[in-house]
């Protein structure tokens, strides 16, 4: 294998879609974007391939997958897919044939594609300024001259934070007193992942948007934390404060590390640990950065979520070939049981209501579902508005409101409505804003927001806040690269 020095992509399909690969492979270079691919560079199936392939993986900036019926039952792919993981490179999917349900791998299932069966021409369009703006990602991350975890902050920039010159003052004052804290990293999973107590590496100050409404006097600020998914160096978990300050990345790991949510204390949290071939849960000491994992099933378990008594996690659990189902487990990782699932469909995203008595969580095929509510005794779930479509991730607010998001491909919005399915509200327009979780006491939600929706920047995610009724839209992490699935505690 000879790769160019220039940054490529690796091209992952099946041998069964060569035909169709061929030609995406000539459009996308036409367009500019350098590409790999195996049979162009190797003999399948000599000593040297698999070798050269993994070689080709390891060194691409990432990997396009081109998903169909036959590259989804297709072991390489999804050996590739798992390599390309566990080094941490982007996953760009590419639909080309079938559907969602036949043709994506339920690890693909939560990534945005493009859609090439119905817009060929506008779609390789989209791709290849897709894979253009990561590779300029890539080459700006590259260039900056501040390391991780050395624990230096950059100047503040006034001028960035927008915001009166006495609140900056203060927030100089508060900065001034936090220390940076670093934590060692070892070898496994069961090892303490390092905390590094210090700002992205490329990134300045948070930033506040205009408020679009003044706070009065018997409005609240934001207080607590919110923990989230960074994708910092891979996927990995950070923290920030959910004023903007005390940024800190919790995880440094070899794996992708996602779905995070706090316990009620603030300091513990539990997250999933992707492995490549299945996901684990794992506890998090915030504080120190210890970790212990809870599940063992070698399967895909994900999104868990604490109960508000603390004794309890709710996760979302399948098998190969089987459907989402809905799982419990005692808060130490033990007793892992069943609680629902429907046959046919996927139950999955569950939240627990304020009190602990009901459960709130989606239930549909692929990315349409609708939400529904249960008594966490009775187990007979009530669809809350049977008009809405969402792909699954919600929120039950101490206020008794609902909070989802629903719409297209970068064109997602932030819904709120009663738990009777009534006062459906939209939120936010233009953001492709997604992944919303309340505050504590319900006055605010935290989301995830696009700020190059035109561009449809898959990197261009940034954590948001907003009070409870849409107003007050204020920006908190400002990173070249993408921050995502938000939840926010105590």
């Amino acid at each position: 294998m000879d790769p160019s020095p220039t940054p490529y992509f690796f091209l992952s399909y099946s041998r069964e879609d060569t035909v169709k690969q061929r030609r995406i492979l000539r459009e996308l270079r036409e367009r500019g974007v350098n590409v790999w691919v195996d049979i162009e560079n190797l003999t399948p199936g000599t000593p040297t391939w698999e070798r050269e392939v993994e070689r080709a993986i390891r060194e691409s900036t990432g990997i396009v997958v081109l998903l169909s019926p036959e590259a989804n039952n297709s072991e390489w792919v999804r050996r590739e897919i798992s390599f390309g993981e566990q080094h941490r490179k982007r996953i760009f999917p590419v639909l080309i044939e079938g559907d969602e349900d036949t043709s994506t791998p339920l690890r693909l299932a939560s990534h945005q594609r493009v859609d090439l069966r119905t817009k060929f021409e506008t779609g390789l369009d989209e791709l290849a300024a897709a894979l253009k703006d990561y590779v300029g990602t890539k080459k700006e991350i590259a260039a900056q001259t501040r390391v991780v975890g050395k624990g230096i902050k950059p100047a503040m920039d006034l001028k960035k934070l927008g915001v009166p010159i006495l609140i900056a003052v203060a927030g100089l004052a508060v900065l001034g007193g936090i220390i940076a804290v670093v934590n060692g990293s070892g070898n496994g999973t069961e090892t303490p992942p390092s905390v590094v107590a210090t700002t992205p590496s490329d990134t300045d100050l948070p930033i506040i948007e205009t408020a679009t409404e003044p706070a009065t006097a018997d409005q609240t600020e934001p207080a607590g934390k919110i923990i989230f998914s960074c994708e910092i160096q891979g996927t990995e978990i950070c923290i920030i404060n959910a004023d903007g300050t005390g940024w800190r990345r919790l995880t440094n790991t070899s794996f992708a590390n996602s779905h995070a949510t706090l316990a009620p204390d603030g300091r513990m949290a539990v997250f999933v640990v992707n492995y490549g071939t299945y996901s684990e849960i794992h506890e998090l000491d915030t504080q120190t950065g210890q970790t212990k994992q809870l599940t063992d099933f070698e399967k895909w378990s994900s999104a868990p979520e604490i109960s508000p008594n603390n004794k309890t996690i709710l996760f979302q659990y399948a098998a190969p070939g089987e459907t989402l189902r809905l799982w419990l487990m005692d808060r130490d990782g033990s007793d892992p049981r069943e609680y629902f699932s429907e046959p046919g469909r996927d139950a999955h995203d569950g939240n627990w209501s304020p009190d602990g008595t009901q459960i709130l969580f989606a239930m549909g095929k692929g990315e349409s579902n609708k939400l529904y509510i249960m008594d966490f005794d009775q187990r007979a779930p009530q669809v809350v508005n049977d008009s809405i479509d969402t792909r699954g991730r919600s929120d039950w607010s101490a206020k008794d409101l609902i909070a989802f998001d629903q719409g297209g491909p970068f064109q997602h919005e932030v819904y709120t409505m009663n738990l009777d399915g009534s006062g459906l509200t939209q939120l936010t327009s233009g953001m492709n804003a997604q992944g919303v979780s309340f505050s504590p006491d319900g006055e605010w939600i935290a989301f995830t927001a696009y700020t190059n929706v035109a561009g449809r920047d898959q990197s261009s995610c940034e954590i948001y806040v907003m009070r409870a009724d849409g107003t007050d839209v204020r920006r908190l992490t400002n990173n070249s690269y993408c921050d995502y699935q938000p939840r926010w505690g105590n």
